[in-house]
């Protein structure tokens, strides 16, 4: 029986949206694995909205998936892709942000450096935004959706075309918001002449008004359009969190709160008056986490319109965990796709049974070097790809080689979460902090490992006289770094939400080898 060789095996990208790129709709189409607490009907139809999901779930993945069974459709159904991380660049988002309706004046906002009061509002702002990306994505094309030959649609495009220019020309789309000073803007008065719409101008001269009595004008209008059967959707791919800036991380997750409560007040619209338009949205759970944090009430939206993707497996057949049958479909899609005969169990014929002198079944093997994420199946099998491209049977020498630079790659993302709190310096004494230690360890064996390094190396110091030792722990579980060591040991991905401090403490396996640690289990 022909066998693939390694190389030729679709692992994929780390990045959903560099899958997409690369491999184009089709062959995404094929790879994809349609998660298992996920109803993809739910989704197309409106009944849910916000996907939640940790960084490496496939959140983009299943956009772009929804995207592509609603392409096979196009006469009653098409889409728009908004993709923040390309799509809005820094000076916007700090735009965005200055629209909101402050408690205090307007002019201590937009003196003072990146605001992150969590008391500010900006779901206005992005209410417009998107009612004005569906009415330019509709200005090109021939599509119903709403009725064209009604007062309120012309009215609406006379406002936003006053206010942001020709919508569908200029890259109209990407841009946010129209230039404001103060919380005003002017708008081209001759293109709205006609209307008859009422404003609370500014000035004597009627050139300017606020932003949110335009804002309030623009949703009124779109809420009064007369539907027609064609649909339309709009996909939100998460906005880029900053790292390494608290403050901007701060505003970051303070805008995609509000754009939270905007894509609700916009989908109760929609629902209420029967439009024929979908919003759907990826949100990073730490993002949801953090704003729940804050003290915001959106748990009753969230646990309504909201689904979380989850690779988690309760019990049953281990080769039947969604990760391992992910793996299959693209081992099974690149045979397909080369022209192969499927084969009929893909681990008999391209894995060796037993890893390792303790004879670990290779599928319990894989698994335990994962975070129970898509990505780290994928980043563990394109540095054996990488390795061993030649091969065909993925061998004992294949895991061994890839330990190392696949535990590399992974601290790298590690770092960029760590960065969110820690100074880069800190990140690095946490990295120091690590090397060498025994495992497992306990609270004060770590205490003692930090205070035997303090002197020798600035970065561990600089993290000691910042940071209490439980802190450090409990920030180094929560995002997987380190777990409880017992018979069954206890990790956050695993949905221990909390580390026991008298239990034994160890580094999750797949990082061991970076850390280099001399292990010490009993």
């Amino acid at each position: 029986m022909r066998k693939l060789q390694i190389k030729d095996i679709y692992f994929g990208k780390i990045d959903g949206y560099n899958e997409f790129l690369e491999y184009g709709q089709d062959t995404c189409k094929g790879l994809f694995y349609e998660f298992p607490n996920i109803d993809i009907s739910r989704l197309l139809d409106g009944s849910t909205y916000y996907i939640f999901g940790n960084k490496g779930t496939g959140k983009t993945m299943l956009l772009k998936y929804l995207e592509s069974i609603i392409s096979e459709n196009p006469s009653q159904s098409f889409s728009e892709f908004i993709r923040f991380k390309r799509d809005i660049d820094e000076e916007e988002r700090n735009q965005i942000k200055r629209s909101a309706l402050p408690n205090n004046s307007f002019e201590e906002i937009i003196d003072s450096e990146i605001p992150t009061d969590f008391t500010l509002d900006c779901s206005l702002a992005w209410q417009v935004y998107l009612i004005k990306v569906i009415v330019s994505r509709l200005s090109k094309t021939e599509y119903g959706v709403f009725d064209r030959n009604t007062d309120s649609w012309t009215k609406l495009c006379a406002l936003l075309n006053a206010t942001y220019g020709e919508l569908g020309t200029d890259n109209t789309i990407k841009k946010i918001l129209p230039k404001m000073k103060r919380g005003n803007l002017e708008i081209d008065f001759s293109k709205i002449a006609k209307t008859n719409l009422e404003f609370e101008w500014i000035d004597s001269k009627e050139k300017s008004v606020s932003f949110t009595s335009l804002a309030k004008q623009i949703i009124n209008l779109y809420s009064v359009l007369t539907p027609v059967e064609d649909k339309i959707y709009i996909f939100i791919d998460e906005l880029e969190l900053a790292f390494k800036q608290t403050k901007k991380y701060q505003r970051d997750v303070a805008l995609i709160r509000d754009l939270i409560f905007a894509i609700e007040y916009l989908s109760d619209i929609n629902r209420t008056h029967n439009f024929n338009v979908f919003l759907i949205t990826a949100i990073r759970s730490e993002v949801y986490k953090n704003i729940i944090s804050k003290g915001l009430e959106i748990n009753k939206t969230i646990h309504d319109f909201g689904v979380t993707i989850s690779w988690e497996q309760k019990g049953g057949n281990i080769r039947n965990h969604p990760l391992l049958k992910m793996l299959e479909k693209r081992i099974h899609f690149s045979e397909t796709k080369l022209g192969l005969k499927p084969s009929p169990n893909i681990w008999e014929t391209y894995f060796i049974p037993y890893i390792g002198n303790s004879k670990k079944e290779v599928q319990n093997y894989i698994l335990d070097q994962t975070w129970y994420k898509p990505r780290d199946i994928i980043r563990l099998f394109t540095v054996i790809q990488r390795l061993h491209g030649n091969k065909n049977v993925i061998d004992q020498e294949c895991f061994d080689t890839s330990r190392k630079p696949y535990a590399e790659e992974s601290w790298t993302e590690f770092e960029e979460f760590l960065t969110v709190k820690y100074s880069d310096k800190e990140v690095e004494g946490i990295k120091k902090s690590l090397t060498g230690i025994q495992l497992p360890f306990s609270v004060s064996d770590f205490q003692h490992h930090l205070n035997s390094k303090r002197d020798f190396f600035e970065e561990v110091n600089e993290l000691v006289t910042k940071r209490k030792t439980p802190e450090i722990l409990k920030d180094l579980y929560d995002i997987g770094i380190i777990g409880n060591y017992s018979s069954n040991s206890r990790f956050m991905f695993k949905g221990d939400t909390d580390i026991d401090p008298i239990m034994p403490i160890t580094i999750h396996y797949p990082l061991i080898k970076f850390f280099q640690a001399s292990i010490n289990y009993h």
